[in-house]
């Protein structure tokens, strides 16, 4: 039977609103019901009692700010544990679980293991059942204690204990069947190294090995009796004595095996703390005494509207609740940071995946006719049909007719050419062409043919670019020895230049940009980028980038 007994759903629920609306005799009523087993809780989590004390205020005050939010109004005792053990594990855990020995370990004994009707025996020492107990739970790791302590000595059910773990209730129930087993599986591995260690049991073992090597002296052959005492292999070597001392040896380890479970019926003391449970030792542990004026100092700190920033840092150092309204557990990852988790390790998975096919299938692949953004979109020109000359003659007598173009002035010296006429019928009658006369022409002056500038040589600085984490690089072309007219062409249409063509004096210089066009997925590779010229030498710039991912 547990120490506490479990929690009340409806007056936790009663509670729970009491603290909603201020209310401070649900407060003082909380403190009454969970302050001891908390004190309790703490010590043997941190085995300070100054820490456990501070750990207990600091729960309550946080309660009486936060507890309300939970969405389980039922859960108010998993909610306190589960604030506490937050505190516990910021202050620093204990490796074993800390209690006192005292006289509560004489009650761990059953009434019923008298050795008569009359009497009751007088029961292990308690510094004996203490050692026990700590030994036993020494074997197992903290998690495993911890369980232990709430499930046996503070009668949390597993949906208590999962609640205020931050764990399901199926996982904490199967988690405290394994921490049971293992504790009974210590504490039977303790009673046997006790057994060993009993005086009874040595005495027991020396009277059965000597008892062992009569037997073997005594069914010794016949013919070893005629021969001294000695009996001899087919060597000559001599063998009494070592039977002797051999069966010794197999006696002592019969009384190790089987004969020490004998010896725990027949030996008081070894049957004595045989009937003592181990879970009636983890019940009956010593109880830390609650300070008396921790529950004025909690309500103080509670009501008073001066220590407003106070309560605040409280709850600040309380951490974050979960979704459901409870304590957020350091040692437990929050449900979101495991889907989040699941999510990037899928989406990292599939990225390796295409990096790899795209390494290992990438160099074959053609390239791309598509291109999005779309790139290198120069205009187009424009297409305009071309005008029929289906014009039919405009008559005068028509609505419709465009009237006679006015004759254009001649200029000087040329003839004018006379418009036609209208006729009486309607038409237009052509006027006579004039005849030609020829004009003087001024005698022509000598002119001097004047020579053309010798082309021009282009130069690339650098010669090469590497596009390795980047997607432009500039380069400089130069003009020397006389003007340039140049045009750059690309040997693949992911390379382009900007600006692709023009013209530069002798001695002029202009700076290019080189940039990569990628798509989704784009291989190493390199290209050539060529600057041709009207006259002259050709420039090769070379192109060289590695592995992008869009």
């Amino acid at each position: 039977m547990p120490r506490w007994s479990s929690f009340d759903g409806a007056a936790d629920r009663r509670l729970v609103q009491g603290l909603n609306d201020g209310d401070r005799t649900s407060l003082a009523a909380l403190y009454d019901a969970y302050a001891e087993r908390l004190f309790d809780y703490c010590v043997s989590m941190t085995g300070e009692y100054k820490t456990a004390v501070e750990i207990v205020h600091d729960t309550f005050i946080d309660a009486w700010r936060r507890a309300p939010r939970m969405r389980d109004q039922m859960r108010l005792g998993s909610w306190l544990y589960a604030a506490a053990r937050r505190r516990c594990l910021q202050r620093g855990r204990a490796r074993q679980l800390h209690w006192e020995a005292g006289p509560d370990f004489a009650d761990a004994l059953p009434a019923d293991c008298a050795e008569d009707a009359g009497a009751r025996p007088e029961p292990p020492p308690v510094a004996e059942l203490a050692a026990l107990l700590e030994r036993s739970l020494a074997r197992l790791d903290a998690a495993d204690q911890e369980l232990l302590l709430l499930s046996v000595r503070h009668g949390l059910r597993p949906a208590d204990i999962g609640a205020a773990l931050g764990l399901s209730a199926r996982r904490a129930a199967a988690r405290t069947r394994r921490a049971r087993s293992l504790l009974h599986a210590a504490y039977e591995a303790e009673q046997a190294l006790y057994a060993r260690r009993c005086p009874g049991a040595g005495r027991a073992g020396e009277a059965a090995a000597t008892g062992g090597a009569h037997a073997a002296v005594a069914e010794r052959p016949a013919a070893a009796r005629r021969h001294g005492g000695r009996s001899r292999r087919a060597g000559g070597v001599l063998t009494a004595r070592r039977s002797s001392r051999s069966s010794a040896a197999v006696a002592s380890r019969a009384h190790s095996d089987g004969d020490g479970r004998a010896h725990h019926g027949n030996c008081p003391a070894c049957r004595r703390r045989r009937r003592v449970e181990v879970g009636a030792l983890l019940v009956h542990a010593p109880s830390p005494v609650l300070p008396a004026a921790l529950r004025h100092r909690v309500m103080h700190t509670a009501t008073d509207p001066e220590l407003a920033g106070y309560r605040t840092d409280i709850a600040a150092r309380g951490g974050a609740l979960t979704p459901d309204g409870m304590p957020s557990q350091p040692d437990v990852p929050s449900p979101y940071t495991r889907r989040w988790l699941f999510a990037g390790g899928g989406m990292a998975g599939a990225l390796v995946t295409a990096l790899v096919a795209a390494l290992l299938i990438g160099p074959g692949l053609p390239p791309s006719t598509i291109s999005w953004p779309p790139f290198r979109t120069h205009p187009q020109p424009a297409v305009t049909p071309d005008r029929q000359n289906n014009e039919q003659p405009h008559t005068s007598g028509q609505s419709g007719g465009r009237p006679p173009l006015a004759q254009a002035p001649a200029a000087p010296g040329v003839p004018a050419v006379p418009s036609p006429q209208p006729t009486d019928t309607g038409t237009y009658r052509p006027a006579p062409t004039p005849s030609p006369t020829s004009p003087v022409s001024p005698s022509p002056t000598p002119t001097t043919p004047e020579t053309p500038p010798s082309p021009g040589i282009p130069t690339v600085v650098p010669a090469k670019v590497e596009l390795y984490g980047t997607k432009t690089a500039q380069v400089r072309l130069t003009a020397e020895n006389g003007p340039v007219v140049w045009n750059s062409v690309s040997s693949s249409d992911r390379i382009s230049v900007s600006p692709a063509q023009g013209s530069l004096e002798q001695g002029d210089s202009i700076d290019l940009t080189v940039t990569l066009h990628t798509t989704f997925l784009n291989p190493p590779g390199e290209g050539t980028v060529t600057f041709l010229v009207d006259e002259g030498p050709s420039r090769k710039l070379d192109v060289v980038w590695g592995f992008y991912l869009i």
